[in-house]
């Protein structure tokens, strides 16, 4: 079976094995911002080595390369995820591989949650020969360096979705949706 097309509970499940828990009673709220950033590096870093061709990307990089309109940029979350918030300018995966061969030789970045599910996109189009990169620490990452988020509508947002409540690694100010 092909691993980006795995049933999300073993990504979810590997998720988990990774350690991508908050303690039981534990509080992103009672965290600093650095201790959030640290653990969402940690959670990042521990299955990195899953995708070894799949090079990274920082938020600050990534704004870098949107201020410029270098980049493709993908969400590869569920749709209800998406319906919540989106990193502006993202398309889905769907419009993508509708419409890869005409965006020419811009680099592709894509994201998630925290970065597992890019990782195995990313792997898919590094193996295609598509220059592409993962966010790292995705879209908690992107909110945690300050970088915004809007709605469907394209109104700026400080919800996110965060798959589940063990995930949501925000800033103060932040609401997590899942």
């Amino acid at each position: 079976m092909n691993r980006f097309l795995s049933p999300p509970w073993i990504t979810l499940g590997a998720l988990v094995a990774f350690g991508a828990c908050t303690r039981p009673g534990e509080s992103t709220k009672s965290r600093s911002p650095a201790e959030i950033n640290s653990e969402i590096h940690r959670l990042y870093e521990s299955y990195r080595k899953d995708f070894p061709s799949v090079n990274g990307i920082t938020p600050e990089a990534l704004a870098a390369l949107r201020a410029a309109r270098e980049v493709v940029l993908v969400d590869v979350r569920e749709p209800e995820e998406r319906a919540v918030s989106i990193i502006p300018g993202a398309i889905t995966r769907e419009e993508f591989e509708a419409t890869k061969s005409q965006l020419g030789d811009r680099p592709v970045v894509a994201y998630c949650t925290i970065g597992y599910r890019s990782g195995e996109f990313v792997e898919l189009l590094v193996k295609e020969g598509i220059p592409a990169r993962n966010l790292e620490g995705s879209i908690l990452a992107w909110v945690n360096a300050g970088q915004p988020v809007v709605d469907p509508s394209g109104a700026a947002t400080k919800r996110v979705h965060t798959y589940g409540r063990q995930w949501a690694l925000l800033p103060e100010g932040y609401k997590a949706v899942y």
